[in-house]
């Protein structure tokens, strides 16, 4: 299921020769037309939706992917069809929300070689609690906001990315964008709050994607590079902090969308219920928090070793398989097709491990916990009719199209 998308880099907005950060060489300059697996796109819509440390179910697990199926008319490129297009106010913010994160993080992560994907607003309350910081205000919404993601390649350098999605043209997607200002407005303004050390300081994006609609203009996505300002700093002896705020958000969405909902909790928030959590004020709130901590400890190890999950990808991941019969049939590639399998599976050498200890206060690395080496570069394969999404060697997740 192959839709092209024009992808424009505006380099004009990189700082030029010299300065940081350089223009990336994998990157084109001006605007390419862009091969991309729609599947492929629905689960990386599925990894990024899916919460890092709240509890309850995920709305973004199954349901979006089998909707957003039949979002897509029979075209080329990507285009929604005019009964999506017509939905209300409320669900078009939606889908053009997650649309306006998976297609870009798709495309950065084939450019970037990215290893870890994280939430912006989790990195942002876990790393300023670690560091014994006091927390700037992460608004969710407006110029104050974290923001979507941090994202760090397999060189060790990160990148912080700010997505916007319409499906109103490209008028109000380049207000999205924003600008310098003053006052710095639009993705622009969220994209500022975070700032890596020398040497570990890569991209600053904002992407915008203007989602065509069924007889419309076809679907157009765009990078530029801002100036930050005014950021949340990351000093180079807080990086470890950084990269384990990193792994604990990639380790958690993995055991989520496995199906280990306890123990991603534990993973993201080992110290208590909000990654932001550490130590009590008085004797008898910290005593609480230990109560809290151990019982959710347990409730986790017995997830980790009883709960039943199927064996997957050869047997050597655990997790789960779900089918799901389409409300109507799409037609791909003059096929019709009426049903979609889902897979999703975490490493099992991982899983046993964990039983073990499922709750690590220190950083992981400090831990020697070998789970950590699983986790490497993200890559997503896809053909016609499927897509598999790989996170090192600890999860898998695949997506099959059938009639």
């Amino acid at each position: 299921m192959i839709k092209t998308i024009s992808v424009e880099v505006m380099d004009a907005t990189w700082p030029g020769p010299g300065n940081v950060p350089a223009f990336p060489r994998s990157f084109h300059r001006g605007t390419q037309i862009w091969d991309i697996n729609f599947p492929a796109m629905l689960l990386m819509i599925g990894y990024l939706t899916t919460p890092t440390s709240s509890t309850g179910v995920s709305l973004s697990e199954f349901w979006a992917w089998v909707r957003y199926l039949s979002a897509v008319t029979p075209d080329p490129d990507l285009r929604l069809t005019s009964s999506f297009a017509d939905l209300d106010a409320h669900q078009k913010t939606i889908l053009s929300d997650d649309f306006g994160m998976g297609a870009p993080l798709l495309w950065l992560n084939e450019h970037l070689d990215l290893d870890r994907i994280v939430d912006g607003r989790y990195f942002v309350e876990y790393v300023a609690a670690s560091m014994g910081a006091t927390q700037r205000r992460t608004a969710k919404r407006g110029p104050n906001k974290s923001p979507d993601f941090v994202a760090r390649d397999t060189s060790g350098v990160w990148h912080v990315i700010e997505c916007k999605g319409t499906q109103s043209g490209r008028e109000y997607g380049a207000r999205q964008l924003g600008n310098a200002g003053p006052p710095p407005t639009g993705g622009v303004a969220q994209k500022r709050s975070i700032l890596f050390p020398a040497g570990y300081t890569g991209q600053r994006l904002v992407s915008g994607l203007q989602i065509g609609v069924e007889a419309g203009n076809p679907s157009h996505l765009t990078f530029i590079d801002p100036e930050p300002e005014k950021p949340f700093v990351v000093s180079e002896q807080d990086l470890e902090l950084a990269n384990d705020a990193a792994t604990r958000c990639v380790m958690s969405k993995a055991l989520r969308l496995s199906g280990y909902e306890t123990s991603a909790e534990v993973t993201a928030s080992p110290f208590g219920r909000r990654p932001s959590e550490r130590y009590g004020y008085s004797k008898k709130l910290e005593e609480q928090r230990v109560q809290e901590v151990n019982d959710r400890n347990e409730r986790a190890r017995d997830e980790l070793k009883n709960r039943e999950r199927t064996s997957l990808f050869g047997e050597h991941f655990l997790g789960r398989e779900q089918h799901f019969a389409l409300p109507r049939s799409v037609i791909v590639d003059d096929t019709p097709v009426s049903r979609v399998v889902v897979r999703q599976g975490l490493n099992e050498d991982a899983i046993k491990e964990m039983q073990d200890r499922p709750t690590i206060e220190e950083t992981i690395s400090e831990s020697g916990a070998e789970w950590e080496a699983k986790i490497g570069r993200s890559m997503l394969k896809s053909e016609e009719r499927s897509a598999t999404m790989t996170i090192g060697s600890v999860f898998r997740s695949e997506m099959i199209l059938e009639k």
